[in-house]
């Protein structure tokens, strides 16, 4: 049992780390049609919340395009129009509640992942903006709390009324590229929003988020969610590798391929996705184990096939038991 100890930790490791879900991004056209409107219940954010998301900038720099906003019908301001939320791709607009979270200097480079998070609760009265896991904005929000009016929320547009309609400015089209898009209905820790950065694009950390999730990015993807216009599904080539995060503003990484999946409509542009960053390091690639000194650069051949198949009976004896220290232990 002792002869595939290395091969089967490494194994498991690589069970635990990777998620075999594909990677899917959204590319919004760059024009008036291509949208998401959904009218969800608000009520679980009415004292907190978290949004997060990966977002490439494809319009023109000058151009707020707006990835995510909310409208509401504001009943004490005589049925007029109010904005809770309202995110713009180059990080200019991140107004959450009664204002724009007043920020350092920082543009997303153009045509680059970039991670933004916003974050806030009713109890600590503050509000928070993270760009790639760093904090660059905080404000007040002192006896404020989410409306829970009327209200629809729009990905791709600024939406101009709080109506389930088609009301959008051109000058504020998002026309880019957006994924792992979640509303939490809690405000996530800095701690928190660093780790989800470093773990990456690729990684599956926001699944451990799942009970604090409203709004989840699976749900977004779903065919049971409308999608208005030229938005493309893409699937992401993740790269073989991870690497340590720098300190401080976080720079982007060369990037890597990405592979049109089915699509509203059919035909689709490659796109390019960061290389995934990990605290962890290690492979991101399903096929790492591949890697091990007893399979790379060999043959594939009868052999070779007959030991991974050993790895694979191996871990099937142990079917029904928990990945922990102790089964580690005992293999």
């Amino acid at each position: 049992m002792t002869v595939y100890r290395t091969s089967l930790l490494t194994l498991l490791f690589l069970t635990a780390v990777i998620s075999d879900k594909p990677h899917v991004a959204l590319k919004f056209g760059d024009d008036l049609s291509s949208y998401i409107m959904i009218a969800p219940d608000m009520s679980p954010l009415e004292e907190q919340v978290s949004i997060c998301a990966w977002i490439k900038k494809l319009s023109p720099t000058s151009r707020h395009g707006v990835w995510l906003h909310y409208s509401t019908l504001d009943t004490e301001d005589g049925g007029n129009d109010e904005i809770p939320l309202w995110l713009s791709d180059n990080i200019y607009m991140a107004h959450l509640l009664s204002g724009n979270i007043p920020k350092s200097l920082q543009t997303p480079v153009y045509s680059d992942w970039n991670h933004l998070c916003i974050t806030w609760s009713y109890s600590s009265g503050k509000k928070t903006l993270f760009y790639n896991g760093v904090q660059i904005g905080t404000a007040s929000s002192y006896g404020q709390k989410f409306s829970l009016a009327t209200g629809s929320l729009v990905i791709g547009q600024f939406h101009t009324t709080y109506k389930m309609e088609a009301s959008f400015v051109s000058s504020r089209s998002f026309g880019g590229e957006i994924t792992k898009l979640n509303i939490l209905k809690r405000e996530l820790t800095e701690q928190e929003v660093a780790k989800m950065y470093r773990s990456g694009i690729c990684s599956s950390f926001e699944e451990t988020l799942e009970t604090d999730t409203h709004l989840s990015w699976e749900t977004l993807l779903s065919d049971d969610t409308e999608k208005h216009g030229n938005i493309v599904k893409l699937n992401l080539t993740c790269p073989d590798h991870t690497h340590e995060p720098t300190t401080g503003i976080p720079t982007t990484a060369a990037p890597t391929t990405a592979v049109p999946t089915t699509a509203v409509p059919t035909t689709a542009v490659p796109t390019t996705a960061v290389p995934t960053e990990e605290s962890e390091g290690g492979c991101k690639n399903r096929w790492a184990i591949l890697r091990l000194l007893e399979f790379y650069n060999k043959v594939i051949e009868t052999d070779l096939l007959q030991n991974l198949r050993d790895i694979w009976e191996l871990l099937a004896e142990f079917n029904g038991h928990q990945i922990d220290e102790a089964l580690i232990a005992h293999l």
